[in-house]
């Protein structure tokens, strides 16, 4: 199985440059779940950003929802950072009941 990334222009070169041929760039107002479905039956890994999968993130939900082992989606961070800074606080507040504050290092 491969890993394919589905992602902005940017990413997708990034990925490109460290040896991933399998490589779909999509613009914001495209249809998500179509290119993620190309990749469907060969793919273990498939990379999107987070900014990506968060604007369409009805498309991403039904995606992982179908309830197959693979592809596995994963969502990074874009050339623009996180767009999730406060999950980390989140899962810690959630697992010991204390809201903790993070440092940048």
């Amino acid at each position: 199985m491969d890993i394919a990334v589905v992602a902005d222009e940017d990413t997708v070169t990034g990925f490109r440059l460290a040896g991933i041929k399998k490589t779909e760039i999509i613009e914001e107002s495209e249809d998500l779940k179509q290119n993620l479905e190309k990749h469907k039956e060969d793919t273990g890994i498939l990379i999107t950003t987070e900014r990506l999968a968060e604007k369409h993130r009805e498309e991403v939900n039904s995606f992982k929802e179908e309830g197959n082992m693979f592809p596995i989606l994963v969502e990074i961070p874009d050339k623009f950072g996180s767009a999730k800074e406060t999950e980390l606080q989140d899962l810690v507040k959630k697992a010991i009941g204390v809201e903790v504050e993070l440092e940048d290092i």
